[in-house]
């Protein structure tokens, strides 16, 4: 218990109700400022998110269903909420939303590399490659496949919010199927 002793000026001057909201006011941006520090890079969590998913399909579960406690800490609240919807509704897809590829590759998960395009305050642009394109005759390599991430900062965490394939010969994003 905190027990003021002396005078204080301060508190003299101001009603007490106006000093409590004006001490929370300048707390507010300090604790906004310390949750934007504290958030790993974009692309940190995107790479992250990407061995974790590989690993998991690899394993012949579903990320979604099988693990999704560990889902929604990398995909954001809205776009969680409409893969759910589509998995309830037994909309099956051509292909999986977060590679854009009707196929799974297993040497995608010994090369995930992402990098930032663009930062923006509460949100990020990550470009993202799964795969070397190095073909083996040991293995299924094949080409990579390259992705643009639109990330949100959501409760102090980089999350995903929406997964494009970037056509190899125009460069552009592809729309996504949701």
């Amino acid at each position: 218990m905190l027990i003021l002793k002396g005078k204080f000026p301060i508190f003299n001057l101001l009603p007490l109700p106006l000093l409590l909201a004006l001490l929370l006011a300048l707390a507010a941006p300090a604790r906004a400022l310390e949750t934007k520090a504290g958030a790993r890079a974009p692309d940190a969590v995107a790479t992250e998110f990407y061995a974790w998913y590989l690993e998991t399909l690899s394993a012949d579960q579903d990320p979604l269903s099988d693990r999704y406690d560990t889902f929604i800490r990398y995909v954001a609240k809205e776009l969680a909420a409409r893969l759910v919807e589509r998995l309830q509704g037994g909309k099956l897809p051509q292909r999986d939303y977060f590679t854009q590829s009707a196929s799974y590759r297993p040497a995608w998960q010994r090369s995930v590399r992402a990098a930032v395009m663009r930062q923006r305050a509460g949100a990020a642009d990550v470009l993202v490659t799964l795969g070397d394109g190095i073909e083996s005759r040991f293995d299924d390599a094949g080409p990579r496949q390259v992705l643009v991430l639109s990330m949100v900062l959501e409760n102090g965490a980089w999350k995903i919010r929406q997964v494009a394939a970037v056509d190899a010969a125009g460069s552009s994003p592809e729309q996504p199927v949701i």
